[in-house]
Parts: C-alpha cells; sequence; structure tokens
C-alpha cells in the first residue's frame, strides 16, 4: 500500500485519511472467519499477540490457531507497510501496540458518542497527566459496509489539532485539568471563560477554535446531520488520529467487522 506526502498531510491536517479497496476478497473473508462474532464489540478473544511474550502465552495454553492466525495479520501488516506509515506520519520510531478486531451485530444503538481519546475520562492529579504526545494513530480496516447511521466513524476534521492544544495546556499547568471525553465536557472546558484565551493564543488562532465550535454545536444540536459520515466498502482502510473527536454510529443496516491496528511512540 502506497500513501503519498499529500495524503500524509492530509491525514495530518484533517486527521483522518480514508484508503479504497485495500483488502482483495479473499482476504476479507479470510479475515471475517478469524475475528469472533460474539459477544458484541471488545471482545478478548478478538485480540491478536504481536511480540514474543504474548505468543509464547498462546504457545504454553496450546492455543496454536491464535498463533497461527496473528501471523497471518502480521504478515498483511508488514505486506501493506504500515509500520513505515506510521513512522512517516510520526516522523519518528513508532511501534505497533495493540492489534485488536471488532464485531458489532446490526441493532439501532450508537456503538460509541462523540469523544476524544487520552483526555482521561476519570480525575487525575496534575503531576500524573500523561504527555500530549502519547496518542495512538489507528488504522481500521472496515470487513463490511458502513456508511451514515450505519457503523461508519464519523470524525470531525481538524478536532485533533484542538484536542492536542488542550492536553497541551494541562500538562504545562496552563488550564485546570478535568474531564473532557465526551464533546460537551471538552466544550465546556475550552468556552470556560479562564480557559477560552489560553487555549487560543496557544493554538495560535481563535478562528480554528471558532470553526471548532461550530463544528461541535452541528454535532451536539443535529443529532441527524450526516456531514461528518463517510461510507466505506469491505476492504476499505479509515486511518485516524485518535485524539480527534469521533464517533461510532449504530451499525442500523447490517452487522459491523472491522480489524484494527494501533500504533504510538510511547514504548
Amino acid at each position: 500500500m502506497n500513501i503519498s506526502n499529500t495524503e500524509i498531510q492530509s491525514l495530518k491536517d484533517n486527521g483522518f485519511l480514508i484508503k479504497k479497496n485495500v483488502f482483495n476478497i479473499n482476504q476479507i473473508e479470510k479475515i471475517k472467519k478469524i475475528i469472533k462474532l460474539n459477544p458484541e464489540g471488545r471482545n478478548k478473544k478478538n485480540y491478536f499477540p504481536i511480540n514474543f511474550k504474548a505468543f509464547l502465552v498462546k504457545a504454553i495454553k496450546f492455543d496454536f490457531k491464535k498463533i497461527i492466525n496473528s501471523i497471518y495479520l502480521l504478515n498483511i501488516k508488514k505486506k501493506l507497510k504500515l509500520d513505515l506509515t506510521a513512522d512517516i506520519f510520526f516522523e519518528k520510531k513508532s511501534k505497533l501496540i495493540q492489534l485488536d478486531a471488532f464485531y458489532n451485530s446490526t441493532n439501532k444503538k450508537e456503538i460509541l458518542p462523540w469523544h476524544s481519546d487520552q483526555s482521561l475520562n476519570h480525575p487525575v492529579r496534575p503531576e500524573n497527566f500523561p504527555s500530549p504526545d502519547l496518542f495512538y494513530l489507528k488504522f481500521f480496516f472496515y470487513l463490511t459496509n458502513v456508511g451514515s447511521k450505519n457503523g461508519c466513524t464519523s470524525y470531525i476534521g481538524g478536532s485533533h489539532k484542538i484536542t492536542h492544544v488542550v492536553r497541551e495546556c494541562i500538562y504545562e499547568n496552563k488550564i485546570e485539568y478535568r474531564p473532557f471525553w465526551k464533546l460537551k465536557d471538552l466544550v465546556s472546558l475550552i468556552t470556560d471563560s479562564k480557559n477560552y484565551e489560553i487555549i487560543a493564543k496557544k493554538l495560535g488562532s481563535k478562528t480554528l477554535v471558532e470553526n471548532f465550535l461550530k463544528k461541535a454545536k452541528i454535532a451536539q444540536d443535529d443529532k441527524k446531520s450526516e456531514i461528518f459520515d463517510f461510507n466505506a466498502d469491505p476492504g476499505d482502510l479509515l486511518i485516524f488520529n485518535e485524539g480527534g473527536l469521533h464517533k461510532g454510529s449504530q451499525p442500523a443496516t447490517n452487522e459491523r467487522i472491522a480489524l484494527r491496528y494501533l500504533y504510538t511512540t510511547f514504548f
């Protein structure tokens, strides 16, 4: 899989990138057979070993099928040069830190609401707040059709820049920490009179802050809005910065099956 410099820059600017037809039909069908279709969502059976220690544990448990499946998935990663893509994106050495899969049956429930990862949705002492540069670049391979209100990972373009600055301000003790995993909590934190000017100055632009707040209002107020959604076919790839605001819409018309590789520079 070749990713151009223009695509890398788009990923950095927007926070996400979609690549079409990355998997062929044979790969799609084989991976779907590997993924356990029960229970819903995250399933420990859908986590795959990626290092020597994890492989050793599986060998001790005589779980050779999981070892074979994991080797197959890691070979796919190698052929697609995901390591190289992640290194180019981060502009430094990165590492695959997790390999897992998701299954959601057809239903009318939203998979996840609007949220930002690495926001620590729980009380934390200021000195324990992690580096703002700690986040995952996620390679999300769809094995079923997704679209508006049907399992797509909606994303507010450019929002990763806002959340990174918020994390920086908290890390540097310029603003007081409070949970901002939920979109409404992030908006509340940004619009707080004590924080707004600090965040805007750190970002270098009030316009960027206001543009984000306008998008956030649309996402919050218009539950039926589809402007942050996209369509993807089986075999398509979504690459995204998990720090940006994203959500998983309801798999209303068909089940959602996806394979995920997570990269970071913190290891």
